[in-house]
Order: C-alpha cells, then sequence, then structure tokens
C-alpha cells in the first residue's frame, strides 16, 4: 500500500515533470568571436573634394542680410517661402531664404533651370552623374530627391519623379529642418 500512495504521489505531483537541469556555464562548450565593427562610411569622408560644404553659388549660410546685400545687390523678387514663413530673396542666379527674426541665411535655392551649380567656388554641371561624380552617393535618397551631408550642412538635389531632371537644388543646415 505504501508503495502504491508513493507511486501515485510521484505521478501525479508538480515535481515529477520538472525538466532536466540546463547545464552549468563552466561545463558549456564555449566558441570565442572576434568583435565586429559594422562599416560605416561617413558622409564627411565620401569625398575627398568637399570635405565640407561652405558656398551655393557664392553664398554662404553664415552671411547674413546685410553681407548678402552687399555681395549681389538688391534682389529681383521677394516671395513669401510657404514653408517657413520667411522672405525668400530671388537674386539673377540663386534664391535665399532668410527669416527677418534671425537675419540668418535659412537655405540657398538653384534653380534647376541652370546650367550648372557653384559648390564652393567649384562649377558642377546640372547633372545628376556630375553631381554624384564630385559628391559620391547620396546619404540618403527621398521620393523627391537625394540628400547629401557634410557636417551639419546638407545639400538636397531635387529630382523630377522618375527621371533624372534635376528640378533644383538646396543648401542648408541640417539642424534648422
Amino acid at each position: 500500500m505504501k508503495l502504491l500512495l508513493v507511486t501515485m504521489f510521484s505521478v501525479i505531483s508538480p515535481f515529477s515533470v520538472q525538466p532536466a537541469a540546463t547545464p552549468a556555464a563552466h561545463d558549456m562548450q564555449w566558441t570565442v568571436m572576434e568583435e565586429q565593427q559594422p562599416e560605416m562610411t561617413l558622409a564627411a569622408d565620401r569625398s575627398e573634394t568637399f570635405e565640407q560644404f561652405r558656398t551655393l553659388n557664392g553664398v554662404s549660410l553664415e552671411d547674413g542680410k546685410h553681407e548678402l546685400f552687399a555681395e549681389l545687390g538688391q534682389p529681383v523678387a521677394i516671395e513669401e517661402d510657404p514653408y517657413m514663413g520667411c522672405p525668400e530673396y530671388h537674386f539673377r542666379h540663386v534664391n535665399v531664404g532668410i527669416c527677418e527674426d534671425t537675419d540668418m541665411i535659412q537655405f540657398i535655392h538653384v534653380d534647376g533651370s541652370h546650367d550648372d551649380l557653384n559648390l564652393n567656388g567649384n562649377s558642377i554641371p546640372m547633372q545628376i552623374d556630375a553631381i554624384h561624380q564630385v559628391l559620391g552617393e547620396p546619404y540618403t535618397v527621398a521620393e523627391d530627391g537625394e540628400v547629401f551631408l557634410r557636417g551639419h550642412y546638407a545639400i538636397k538635389v531635387y529630382m523630377k519623379p522618375g527621371s533624372d531632371q534635376i528640378e533644383g537644388v538646396d543648401f542648408f543646415d541640417d539642424t534648422v529642418f
């Protein structure tokens, strides 16, 4: 009878279905692997020619409104920028957005209808292949264009959807947007 009770107890006991103990860490086989760093190419390292962006068509983001007007003269037109709510000053070869509260240039835009753009004093044909050759591969490709980064500055090449036709090029501080 005792044997029967002990047998029944062992069958219905919650302790009867315990899994086998896992081996201790010192009993397991270990494989030592060399730590691997993911391959990362910083945008600043993508081009030897343009390690940083300083000017687009002769205008720097470091300039203020007074320096801009002293350099380029009076604008041909002034329009309200719909995205920033700041005036956009149109000159013959470049458009510049300046918010009145800061008096600092927020963006520089070159229309795609121009034959070339001037980046840091270097002329680049307004063709995406020529831009790739000079700047390397873009940091990111968006639905409406390609973005190239150097430090906190960015250049966005706006493309006509589904083509290589450039609609315009913007130069801006990537912390602004």
